[in-house]
């Protein structure tokens, strides 16, 4: 049911991230329901992708995360019905979690919005409730490679 990559949620975004060459992407078009100004996409949309490919990053240590902080820059306005490629990465472990980045970009390679942030490991005895619960801790990644053109 996550609101990014839950795909039973209905009114979620559904997107398929899958990892290469060390990093998490995803692409995702955003349609007329994404929107905040006419025809830009909303600004939390933007963030709310941007949060689940960063985080996703940690899973490539085999790791869940909670987000404790994120530094974000809006470059750019990213349009409806333009697609957006998503990629998240592992900057550093930092103690009890990593320091991860990621971006957003459009269709003409640029920078739509990009952050970096503090993610928290998950609480080991958080993680095991959620494991007994269906579908609640999935892969990272629904598949291999990118999803053909």
């Amino acid at each position: 049911m996550c609101f990014v990559c839950g795909w039973e949620n209905p009114i979620g975004l559904n997107v398929t991230f899958y990892t290469d060459d060390g990093r998490v992407r995803a692409r995702f078009t955003p349609d007329e329901r994404h929107q905040g100004f006419p025809g830009l996409v909303h600004g939390g949309i933007l963030f709310a992708l941007l949060d689940e490919v960063i985080s996703r990053a940690a899973y490539l240590m085999g790791d869940w995360v909670l987000t404790g902080r994120v530094e974000v820059r809006y470059a750019r306005p990213a349009r409806v019905g333009e697609p957006l490629d998503l990629e998240g990465w592992i900057e550093r472990a930092a103690g009890r979690g990593y320091l991860l980045a990621g971006r957003l970009t459009n269709s003409a390679g640029e920078t739509v919005v990009e952050g970096r942030g503090v993610y928290v490991k998950l609480p080991a005895e958080f993680r095991r409730r959620l494991a007994g619960r269906s579908g609640a801790l999935g892969r990272p990644d629904r598949t291999p490679g990118p999803p053909e053109a």
